[in-house]
């Protein structure tokens, strides 16, 4: 775990210790594996654990959080999830998750405005916090691109969702202005996905232009980047996807929609923030104005920027007071 690693090697009195919850996809079957979290929690905290960071994405996290109150732990909360997922689109959900939180002793939020797209208790202090990208990233070169045409990249668990298909009608829409590029699709998904994928590569005659890959190792997938001029990550799930962070760090201009987490990301480093509605013509409008040379140089004062701002020890820096306050809780009431 990238956290506990950095934590480790910046974090000075500070060590850390990764705990599974084992909460995804929960089920009658998964139940022993929440349960066994549940204990470790328990032996951590005889062990003289002073502080909970939770990383919530589904209700089953909570668990955790009313657990560790119940041993009489202070909890730093980070939400990983945005305005899409279940828990925000059902309102019994929504209110249910917000009620729970409010056990929680700070909320570490992962950008500016995540609060505007989800719904936190009002009276939990708050901090903004930094996330982990890899090593890799922040010290990796990227290739020389100058002497090959546009080269775009797409790289998720291939869907419609994570926008897939519109990353094939921008290639289609590029190739009928006569955009020179190539692309690359990386990434897994079930068959019928990957075979609608393949037809529509032949029926748009992108054949020569686009290859589809199987999803890569980290060190891999950076080099991919790195080669890479442009990601395109049109997608309507992920507000906040660390693919775009290290996009950036490897000086790969991104092309996402207007979600907050993402917006939040351009907005303090550079990239292409398009509308739903109209993603595919805007995006390539966009694209069209700027020359391989001008996104190149842009590309990498980016990267640059966002490597400085995610070193390790950086992150550490922001976190680290955090945790000294919200461990302070405990601190007062043994006092």
């Amino acid at each position: 775990m990238r956290a506990t690693r950095a934590i480790e090697a910046h974090g000075g009195e500070w060590q850390a210790v990764a705990l599974p919850t084992n909460s995804a996809y929960l089920s009658p079957a998964r139940l022993p594996g929440l349960f066994r979290g549940l204990a470790a929690l328990l032996r951590a905290r005889r062990e003289g654990l002073d502080l909970v960071w939770l990383q919530f994405s589904n209700l089953a996290d909570l668990t955790y959080l009313a657990w560790a109150k119940l041993l009489g732990l202070p909890v730093l909360v980070t939400p990983h999830l945005g305005a899409n997922s279940r828990l925000q689109r059902s309102p019994l959900l929504r209110r249910v998750s917000a009620s729970l939180l409010t056990l929680a002793d700070r909320l570490a939020l992962l950008f500016e405005g995540q609060e505007d797209e989800i719904l936190l208790p009002r009276r939990v202090p708050r901090s903004v916090i930094r996330t982990f990208l890899p090593e890799a990233s922040l010290t990796a070169a990227p290739a020389d691109r100058s002497s090959r045409p546009l080269q775009l990249v797409h790289a998720s668990r291939l869907s419609e969702g994570k926008g897939s298909f519109r990353m094939l009608d921008l290639c289609t829409e590029m190739q009928r202005r006569d955009i020179d590029f190539t692309a690359r699709i990386i990434g897994r998904a079930e068959p019928d996905i990957l075979a609608r994928i393949r037809r529509q590569i032949a029926s748009a005659g992108l054949e020569t232009r686009v290859s589809l890959e199987d999803w890569m190792t980290e060190e891999a997938l950076l080099t991919a980047l790195g080669e890479a001029d442009i990601l395109v990550h049109l997608s309507t799930l992920d507000s906040f996807p660390l693919i775009v962070l290290e996009a950036m760090a490897m000086g790969t201009m991104p092309v996402v929609l207007d979600m907050a987490g993402v917006r939040a990301m351009v907005t303090s480093y550079d990239g292409l923030v398009v509308p739903a509605g109209d993603a595919v013509a805007q995006a390539v409008d966009r694209v069209a104005t700027l020359s391989p040379a001008e996104m190149r140089a842009r590309g990498a004062l980016m990267a640059g920027r966002v490597r400085t701002d995610h070193a390790w020890a950086a992150v550490v820096a922001r976190l680290v007071p955090t945790f000294d306050e919200t461990a302070g809780v405990r601190a007062a009431l043994k006092a």
